[in-house]
């Protein structure tokens, strides 16, 4: 039942990445432009997508695909990549929010920019 709940609230999410004409950084790689638009697909079978497209002139989409569990008592979903790396995002209502390496969020002028909103 908590799966089922977890792909009605969240099939789809979409954010916008923002940083407000400074570099904006993503898998510890830097660039300069205007954000990251993300958008992940859960799927029924455990299985997940993650597009990713910085925002300036000339940027090419990067894939993501693999698995993901989730933990009902944190709320917290993990996904796995097919290069097994590893992403956190909790759930708060309509939208889920980036999780940093030690599990907590994103704190600072920044935090806003980490959370995907239900597309």
């Amino acid at each position: 039942m908590k799966k089922i709940f977890l792909l009605n609230t969240l099939l789809v999410v979409a954010v916008i990445f923002g940083s407000c004409g400074k570099c904006c950084k993503k898998d510890g790689d830097k660039a300069d432009c205007s954000g990251i638009e993300t958008t992940i697909t859960l799927n029924a079978d455990d299985s997940y997508s993650e597009t990713s497209k910085y925002l300036n002139a000339d940027s090419t989409e990067v894939k993501e695909e693999g698995t993901y569990h989730f933990c009902s008592k944190r709320n917290v979903a993990t996904l796995v990549s097919s290069k097994n790396d590893t992403t956190r995002f909790a759930f708060e209502g309509n939208q889920i929010v980036l999780l940093g390496a030690d599990g907590k969020k994103a704190e600072g002028e920044l935090a806003e920019h980490y959370i995907l909103k239900k597309k």
